[in-house]
């Protein structure tokens, strides 16, 4: 957001997930965190489709694919992105290195040159979303790792920007990953759960700053392509 405009509380534009935690306070440094599979990328989707729905714009740099393969995705599970994207409040960002074997200086390099790009767009964007951070991360120093989430959050604080990203947990240490939980504003924790023959994902509202609901709870959910992230009621996973 830009300087002097009034707080922003992010909905996510999803009747259940909204009453069930109540919208973030932007801006805000947002985690998602899970293995693959676990609905990662959904998730700030449908965070994107709440950012876009009132107005923000949003920059996603994404491992994922460029802007045609975002834009089907998107669409795919009915979040309107296309006219977002044509008039320039959503940009994407195509990152992938093929069979890449990462070291600590590579790493090192490509999160300062991801800093730089983020601190001068800061003014032309209210909100960037790093899908996934693994990429950037993984054969990275922890202590590389820590010093460039810090200055993310510096950077959201000064520009008054928010920042989300997704990362899996093997790509980090535990003790990497408890520090980065503390800095974040917003965390969610992802997981695929098995029960007799049905398999689901778990998504853990492990943190929400500012929320007028209670941020200690797990959300039981499917991806339907009509409705996005949707609620599954207790009778649908219990044994």
């Amino acid at each position: 957001m830009s300087a002097g405009r009034e707080q922003v509380v992010l909905k996510l534009q999803n009747e259940e997930l909204d009453r069930r935690i109540g919208g973030i306070s932007l801006p805000a440094l947002i985690v998602i965190e899970g293995p693959n599979d676990s609905g990662k990328s959904v998730l700030s989707y449908q965070l994107m489709h709440g950012a876009l729905s009132q107005g923000l714009r949003v920059c996603l740099i994404s491992s994922e694919g460029g802007g045609k393969t975002v834009i089907k995705n998107m669409e795919s599970l009915n979040f309107s992105a296309i006219q977002h994207f044509l008039t320039g409040r959503l940009h994407v960002i195509s990152f992938y290195v093929k069979d890449a074997k990462w070291r600590p200086e590579y790493s090192r390099l490509i999160m300062d040159r991801l800093l730089t790009y983020i601190n001068l767009k800061s003014s032309k964007f209210d909100l960037f979303v790093i899908d996934s951070l693994t990429v950037f991360v993984t054969g990275g120093d922890q202590e590389d790792v820590l010093t460039f989430l810090s200055r993310l959050r510096m950077i959201s604080e000064k520009s008054e920007v928010s920042m989300i990203f997704t990362v899996h947990p093997y790509a980090l240490t535990q003790e990497t990953l408890v520090r980065i939980r503390s800095l974040a504003d917003a965390h969610f924790l992802l997981s695929i759960k098995e029960v007799g023959d049905k398999i689901f994902k778990t998504m853990q509202v492990l943190k929400v700053r500012g929320a007028s609901k209670s941020s200690s709870q797990t959300i039981s959910f499917d991806v339907d392509p009509v409705f996005g992230i949707k609620i599954l009621p207790y009778t649908q996973v219990k044994v």
